[in-house]
């Protein structure tokens, strides 16, 4: 029988993890990922102290004298991630991997823009014509712009009011972009507020230009940001009235605090829906460009993880790690059998120690102990040709069973 020549295990060329049942078992389908973000991964045991018996006898020496040998009860394994990969992360602490394959927004429905000769301020467009466009957007990014709308204020206190299209559902809000016809840039954006509704009507004249008052709403669906601009659908003021809020609308509130920057409204505002709009004074500077490409749909998977729940152990079944490294003789790498495969054939309880989020790279420490785990057999894809019964092994192999790194996960095949 050959005996190869004993080698330095040195720089890992992948990291198996693949999730097990509640009795060990690597089943086929169960979820399995091959990184090469392993930092390090640091098994030690964790050991119970032997009885030390001591028996003294009259004269005050040791008549009866042992000591029990220190056993090992189960393994501690820290495993240091250099990028934080959120689904080795939901894989090893029970945390739930996020992903969203939604379908882009689309480009929204120009706006209609209104020229204001005064409101409260004051404005400071001077007489002239302005372009508007609009985009929606999300978490993911956002649409392309619409075709320009133009208005064109009188005076030299002026102001326009861009008022969107119903905004897009699953939208945050619409940005808006403007004040040079054709080349327009970003000025702010408008908050979707879903679908709210006055419930009491406004009287007419009843708030003056400056005023704040409170007006009735029914219960609100969805909050309403301090700060936002809201007109009435229906209202037959001239010009309509700009209520911005001056409070934090909570979702459920009923009542709304108010300032109305118009003049005071020339006719009753009926109940009717409550839309946002954008007010330009002309006192903000446009920057930034349009958008080139439609990036609000859902990125897909391994997008991010949310922790396990605080109290229960997050992945109670756990996992098994196996670790590829290079086999080194003399500085190279061996000809024969040129790895060394680690095996860690049961790893629980699982939890993220202190992670600091500051300036240099987001690192991600684990904890969690390894078990002996006897089901686990010759391993998720079958290439592990010795016994597996004990809470860590490692053996030299070949080229061919190593696995190539992904991001993506993979299935167990036995």
């Amino acid at each position: 029988m050959t005996v190869l020549t004993p080698t330095a295990s040195i720089w890992s060329v992948a990291t198996r993890i693949t999730a097990l049942d509640a009795e060990g078992y690597p089943d086929p389908g169960n979820s399995m990922y091959v990184s090469e973000q392993k930092l390090k991964l640091a098994p030690a045991p964790v050991m119970e102290t032997g009885d030390d018996v001591a028996v003294k006898n009259a004269s005050g020496n040791l008549s009866v004298f042992a000591k029990h040998g220190d056993m090992v009860k189960y393994g501690k394994v820290t495993l240091d991630l250099a990028i934080p990969d959120p689904a080795i992360e939901a894989l090893l602490t029970g945390g739930v991997l996020l992903g969203s394959a939604g379908a882009a927004l689309g480009t929204p429905s120009a706006p209609a823009v209104e020229a204001y000769e005064k409101l409260v301020g004051p404005g400071a467009l001077a007489e002239g014509t302005y372009g508007y466009r609009i985009s929606s957007y999300n978490s993911f990014g956002e649409t392309l712009a619409t075709a320009e709308v133009t208005a064109k204020p009188t005076g030299a206190e002026g102001a326009t009011v861009i008022v969107p299209a119903a905004i897009t559902a699953g939208a945050i809000g619409v940005k808006v972009y403007g004040r040079v016809g054709g080349i327009q840039q970003f000025l702010g954006t408008v908050p979707n507020i879903g679908k709210q509704k006055l419930a009491t009507a406004i009287a007419a004249k009843e708030a003056k230009k400056g005023a704040v008052i409170t007006i009735k709403v029914t219960a609100l669906t969805e909050s309403i940001p301090k700060g936002t601009i809201i007109q009435v659908k229906g209202d037959t003021s001239a010009p309509k009235a700009l209520l911005k809020t001056t409070i934090f609308g909570v979702k459920g509130a009923t009542t709304l605090e108010v300032e109305n920057l118009a003049v005071e409204n020339s006719a009753k505002i009926e109940p009717e829906e409550l839309i946002p709009v954008f007010v330009d004074l002309g006192t903000i500077t446009p920057e930034g460009n349009l958008p080139q490409a439609d990036t609000s749909a859902g990125p897909g998977e391994n997008l991010g993880m949310n922790a396990s729940e605080l109290g229960p152990v997050g992945n109670e079944n756990g996992v098994s790690i196996e670790v590829f490294q290079k086999a080194i003789v003399k500085g190279v790498q061996a000809q024969t059998q040129p790895f060394v495969h680690w095996v860690f054939p049961r790893c629980q309880n699982f939890h993220i120690l202190q992670r600091d989020l500051t300036n240099g790279n987001t690192a991600t420490s684990m904890e969690g102990e390894a078990f002996q785990n006897p089901n686990w057999g010759s391993g998720p894809v079958g290439d592990w040709p010795f016994a597996s019964t004990r809470w860590y092994g490692r053996a030299r192999c070949g080229r061919a069973i190593v696995p190539k790194p992904s991001f993506e996960n993979q299935l167990a095949t036995l």
